[in-house]
């Protein structure tokens, strides 16, 4: 089987504080290059520099360095913000980097000089609310803020993680959220971890549980257990390469082993009466996706909710991850990097370094472990079979 050589999100809450050094451009070009593969220059509906900027707005939705490797998600959230009239600029990547990457790998000082950076240039707005999307700048721009607040008797502003404001503000609204329609997905598992990782986690998992129930239509049908192999999101920086490229659980499964995790996962989901595994981080939907099939749909929480608000933004990196050859990639993606600026070299030099088509070549996308390598189950986009479709043929074949 291919190895999967995807970028790790550095900067976890829970990372060691003696990790080696960060490798700041490596990451950083990563993140560009997968962004560009994947959203178009006039799709852009955030500040990415600190310079001629718009005027003023209650609240910056800062979405994040890590978050570009899955830009369909910057777009749900800018889309879901605009659905419910929240008077907001956001703003994305390295101008508004909360530095903790660089704290974890074993320089705070320079972690906390660049958060105090970006706290200037997200001040700039006059907001007076902060929300993060990511659980690693809530943490370090948290502690900046309320520094701030001991030097100088008050805080820049509120900051709040995605899930809790997003929480909050549909409470708020009551019966004037303009819900459309019910989600397609109705009951569904989440991944979210815990304690066990970083007390703010405890937070967000309770504030995604509760929105789930806020949906008209939706149902939370319980936290889902991690397969036998672990779980997809779990990754190791590579030693031989700090800072840079990590790996995860696929780097190291065979095909039957995927086919085992898949089974795992769509047993306890059809157990739980569950339709489809949500998640709420972007680097854990970007990993889990990859395990789910036309019988379990793995997403994230609000892609839901923005069904629910008539807002349709498909998974984009799924999508590419799904097909298996290099020129459908392509293809798929020209619109976006040929804006950008990017010369076909250049983008067909790019696709495997983030959706391995030869990897997924491999792999059928069912949990179906068909004799002979289950060839019959492949689905890549466009060609995927329905999941009563797989039910159908899975039963014809006493699987």
């Amino acid at each position: 089987m291919a190895q999967y050589t995807g970028f790790q999100v550095m900067g976890d809450p829970d990372a060691e504080e003696d990790e080696p050094p960060f490798d700041t451009k490596r990451y950083y070009d990563y993140l560009a290059e997968c962004y560009r593969l994947q959203v178009a220059r006039d799709e852009v509906g955030w500040e990415m520099t600190s310079t001629d900027r718009p005027g003023d707005a209650k609240v910056v939705l800062n979405l994040s360095c890590g978050i570009q490797g899955t830009p369909h998600l910057m777009l749900t959230h800018v889309a879901i913000f605009k659905a419910l009239g929240i008077d907001f600029v956001a703003t994305a990547g390295t101008k508004f980097c909360c530095g903790r990457p660089f704290g974890v790998s074993g320089d705070p000082n320079l972690s906390n000089r660049i958060a105090k950076h970006s706290i200037g240039r997200l001040k700039t707005w006059n907001s007076t609310v902060n929300v993060q999307c990511c659980g690693s700048c809530l943490v370090q721009f948290y502690a900046n803020a309320e520094q701030i607040r001991d030097e100088t008797g008050e805080a820049p502003f509120e900051v709040i993680h995605m899930t809790e404001y997003l929480n909050r503000t549909l409470k708020e609204m009551g019966d004037s959220v303009p819900w459309v329609r019910e989600p397609r997905l109705k009951r569904v598992l989440l991944h979210a971890e815990g304690a066990e990782v970083h007390e703010t986690k405890v937070v967000q998992r309770n504030a995604v549980i509760e929105t789930i129930g806020l949906v008209p239509g939706m149902e939370f049908a319980g936290l889902v257990q991690e397969p036998t192999l672990g779980a997809p999101c779990g990754s190791e920086e590579r030693s031989d390469n700090p800072g840079s490229v990590g790996h995860t659980m696929l780097s190291d499964i065979s095909t039957r082993e995927y086919q085992a995790t898949q089974r795992e996962l769509l047993d306890q989901a059809r157990a739980a009466g569950a339709e489809a595994i949500v998640t709420h981080h972007h680097k854990c939907t970007r990993e889990w996706s990859k395990f789910g099939s036309p019988q379990l749909p793995i997403m994230h929480y609000q892609t839901l909710v923005a069904d629910a608000l008539g807002i349709d933004i498909p998974d984009r990196f799924q999508t590419l991850w799904q097909l298996d050859d290099t020129e459908s990639i392509l293809a798929e993606t020209r619109p976006y990097w040929e804006s950008w600026g990017i010369t076909e070299e250049e983008a067909r030099s790019l696709v495997p370094k983030f959706f391995v088509p030869e990897y997924e070549a491999s792999v059928p996308r069912c949990p179906c472990e068909l004799e002979g390598g289950g060839g019959v189950c492949h689905a890549s986009t466009g060609k995927a079979p329905s999941a009563a479709d797989v039910d159908a043929l899975c039963k014809r074949l006493g699987i």
